[in-house]
């Protein structure tokens, strides 16, 4: 039996690095899409992401664009599955337009190739239904709505709930021949390939750093998961014949001070701040993940992930 490639759109974000490493460590030939391929990600990307090849099995770059739906037919050649990380950290309404041509082009050419199976990086932005917060989040259930998300500007929101709606329509209409998952997580830490520091991590060392949260912290929760488990969640959907839809992408929500706390545990010379005697803590969001679970990921707890991120910040001597 030939040794199956799968192509990953947007293998030099943080999330596509490591869906990108963990296929190379499962045996899989890896067709990584970038914009620049022989840029600056792309020594990265050959140097330390290709190093998780399990054997003779490698990882080839493709330039690409997801405005272009035929820039990716080269990557997708031969492919058996396609695994979708494209998005951009920037938070604005170009981000919208982007991920409007990664749910269509990318799920379009991968039709035309021949691929029966995706999964596309989405968000729990994708799940605030615009009644409220509901007692326990289920993916299956909960919508948020475009319109009520645009005009609150929350732009990454309304981009990744009509990428949802958009590929799952494109499941429904396939006749069975397009199996496809979203992956929906919240905040993702953990170590990172690239030589910039992600977004989480710019934000834990301000924490750590007393630039952020310094003399209160915010009345609030935050669901997170670490990235190397992320990715191991996409590409077991990828994997699992019976797996599609939407699926959670998270541990848990804490609330900061927890957060905080662990961090101290972590980090014994970081103190958070004293808490608000006053103040009622909220209830943190609460996750169905009967789903999420059926994915087989053991997912990291909040110690582990802290613990991950202290010694990413000390690697990067950011702290």
């Amino acid at each position: 039996m030939s040794r199956e490639t799968i192509c990953v759109v947007g293998c030099s974000g943080f999330v596509g690095s490591h869906v990108t490493a963990e296929l190379l460590a499962r045996g899989y030939d890896v067709n990584g899409t970038l914009r620049d391929a022989a840029g600056d990600n792309a020594r990265w990307l050959m140097s330390g992401v290709a190093a998780a090849a399990n054997g003779d099995n490698k990882l080839t770059l493709y330039a690409a664009d997801v405005f272009d739906k035929a820039s990716l037919a080269p990557a997708m050649a031969g492919c058996s599955g396609v695994i979708v990380c494209a998005g951009s950290p920037v938070i604005a309404p170009e981000t919208i337009d982007l991920m409007l041509a990664v749910a269509e082009n990318v799920s379009d050419a991968a039709i035309e190739a021949g691929i029966g199976r995706a999964v596309f990086t989405s968000s729990t932005g994708s799940t605030n239904p615009p009644e409220g917060e509901p007692d326990l989040k289920n993916e299956g259930l909960h919508w948020s709505d475009p319109d009520v998300q645009l005009a609150a500007k929350k732009f990454a929101a309304v981009g990744k709930t009509r990428l949802d709606q958009i590929v799952l329509g494109k499941m429904a209409d396939s006749d069975g021949t397009f199996r496809v998952c979203t992956i929906n997580p919240s905040m993702i830490v953990g170590p990172a390939f690239q030589d910039e520091p992600v977004t989480s991590l710019i934000r834990f060392a301000a924490i750590v750093n007393g630039e952020r949260f310094a003399d209160k912290f915010p009345n609030s929760s935050m669901s997170m998961i670490d990235v190397r488990d992320l990715a191991s969640l996409h590409v077991n959907a990828m994997e699992r014949d019976s797996a599609r839809g939407r699926y959670f992408g998270v541990k848990q929500s804490w609330l900061w001070r927890d957060i905080l706390q662990a961090l101290e545990r972590a980090y014994p010379a970081y103190k958070m701040p004293a808490a608000d005697p006053d103040e009622v803590p909220v209830r943190a969001t609460q996750f169905d993940l009967t789903r999420q679970n059926t994915l087989g990921v053991e997912v990291r707890g909040l110690d582990d992930m802290l613990a991950g991120i202290i010694e990413e910040l000390q690697r990067r001597e950011m702290i």
